[in-house]
């Protein structure tokens, strides 16, 4: 039967989807507060359902649709974990391996401004995890990072399907097993998207052969803060695996970016900078929470720290 599971005091659920409600058994989603589609419905996410109304091949398409004037939430839609080896799996992934995770995405009703006023939050993208084990009694046992990447859409107020990818290192050291990729709305997004198509492939190995003996980057990184909690500052570093503009700025809880540590045309290789807790007119900022995001193409990579004084 369908069931929902609620806790953390009631400001978050998470309901396993089954065929009874339109979605295959094993995928579930976690939208704040109470599930979202279950009798709080001020937040936006009671809007989203598997749906038959577009599709980029197949019946059907995952829907967000989040009206303006929701209260700031993030949700996900995750799929089942999908494990390396065994069962169906017929390619053997290993720890090193290249992981290409793809998903095409058709949206309307879109803001570009808020999207340029608002990158860390305004946005929609992947959550990759790891896991342990991937068997269905075996709880909740992510290893390794867990990091949040967004798609950088076209200046547009709608577009038609388009596929976003995103090229993963699976973790080593950890007893990765399994791979969960999650579907996700950050907190200030407004607008229709429509998910459709996510494939997982493996497409190479940092172990091959090639330059990544000399320590060149071959996907595109952004490594957790050091220290963090931090004060009064922490250094942030980043890989880009070719030439390519980037930029790389913090964020307060907004979505407002606070202040730019790197910017332009970078060639392929490993990057350290340091940030000391200051916004771009050298005011020191308050203790809390900040993002920091990657972005270069058609992703952006988005990590938080914690700034204590």
């Amino acid at each position: 039967d369908d069931f929902i599971l609620t806790g953390r005091a009631g400001a978050w659920a998470g309901q396993d989807w089954n065929t009874g409600v339109g979605v295959p058994t094993g995928w579930y989603y976690w939208l704040p507060p109470i599930g979202g589609n279950d009798g709080v419905l001020a937040n936006g996410f009671e809007n989203t359902v598997v749906t038959n109304a577009v599709s980029h091949s197949g019946q059907y398409s995952l829907k967000f649709n989040l009206p303006a004037g929701r209260a700031a939430h993030d949700g996900f839609v995750g799929t089942k974990r999908f494990p390396f080896n065994g069962g169906s799996v017929t390619t053997t992934i290993s720890a090193g391996d290249i992981v290409r995770l793809s998903v095409w995405i058709k949206a309307s009703n879109l803001v570009p401004d808020s999207a340029a006023k608002y990158p860390g939050t305004w946005a929609v993208g992947f959550t990759p995890l790891w896991f342990a084990k991937s068997g269905n009694n075996d709880g909740y046992n992510n290893v390794g990072p867990g990091n949040d990447y967004t798609f950088i859409f076209p200046n547009a107020t709608s577009f038609d399907w388009t596929q976003y990818s995103l090229d993963v290192v699976v973790p080593s050291g950890v007893g990765a097993t399994a791979l969960e990729t999650r579907l996700h709305v950050y907190s200030t997004f407004v607008g229709t998207v429509y998910f459709d198509d996510l494939t997982v492939q493996k497409v190479g190995s940092t172990t091959s052969a090639g330059n990544e003996k000399n320590g060149v980057p071959k996907v595109f990184e952004l490594t957790s803060n050091y220290p963090n909690p931090f004060n009064p500052s922490t250094k942030i570093q980043f890989s880009i695996p070719q030439e390519a503009s980037i930029s790389l700025a913090v964020y307060n809880m907004l979505g407002q970016r606070v202040r730019t540590l790197a910017q332009g045309n970078y060639a392929q290789g490993t990057y350290t900078t340091t940030w000391d807790g200051r916004d771009a007119t050298g005011h020191v900022l308050e203790s809390g929470v900040y993002f920091y995001r990657l972005e270069t193409g058609s992703i952006a990579l988005v990590r938080k720290m914690l700034m204590l004084k």
